[in-house]
């Protein structure tokens, strides 16, 4: 069964990109590149906060691609959704994904053609030409926040710059489901900041 997370607002603070190790950190894996979608309608935005905070670096924080990227989670994470955000900056973009809990998260990234929810298999709908299908692991359905606002799938109104639309697919078993809907393909760079835990993308302009 396919369910939602709820999203609530919480604070930032930075810690440098981690590598897998044996203590369970996560880094890039650079993989296969998938092609972009058709386009779709475009929501109205809802105004959120900067993605970046005072102490965050206010560039790319880490190489930039359009290849699949994947990492593991820590052993025994378990973490529930606190914020998501997204921001326009000089020469990026950025989307940050903020949870609460424990552990590291793991992640599959990667452009997809055709947004699909995760274990229906039904269409979704993301704004944008191109859709960067972003999976988060460690996120089991037990931590879920039952925010009756904030738990249904589908388009959640975030854009800036080139993100035209975030649209949330659920959650099954211990993976949660994000498309970054954009105006085309563009190199991005995926990667795990701490304290709080968040899975940061930023996308070149």
């Amino acid at each position: 069964m396919v369910t939602s997370l709820a999203l609530a607002s919480c604070g930032a603070a930075p810690e440098s990109p981690t590598q897998d190790d044996a203590n369970g950190h996560t880094s890039q894996t650079k993989q296969q590149t998938l092609s972009g979608g058709a386009d779709s309608e475009k929501p109205t935005p809802t105004p959120t906060a900067q993605a970046i905070s005072s102490s965050e670096e206010a560039k790319p924080g880490g190489p930039l691609s359009t290849e699949k990227v994947q990492a593991y989670p820590a052993q025994g994470t378990q973490l529930s959704i606190a914020d998501v955000r997204v921001g326009e900056h000089e020469g990026f973009d950025r989307v940050v994904f903020e949870f609460s809990g424990e552990g590291a998260p793991g992640y599959v990234a990667g452009y997809t053609p055709k947004p699909l929810q995760q274990a229906s298999g039904y269409p979704i709908e993301v704004a944008g030409g191109a859709y960067l299908e972003v999976l988060i692991q460690g996120t089991p359905m037990s931590m879920i926040n039952p925010n009756d606002e904030l738990v249904k799938a589908g388009p959640m109104k975030r854009a800036a710059g080139n993100v035209q639309g975030i649209t949330h697919g659920g959650v099954f078993e211990a993976d949660t489901q994000y498309f970054i809907g954009l105006d085309k393909q563009r190199p991005y760079s995926l990667y795990v900041l701490e304290n709080p835990t968040r899975v940061v993308v930023d996308v070149a302009k």
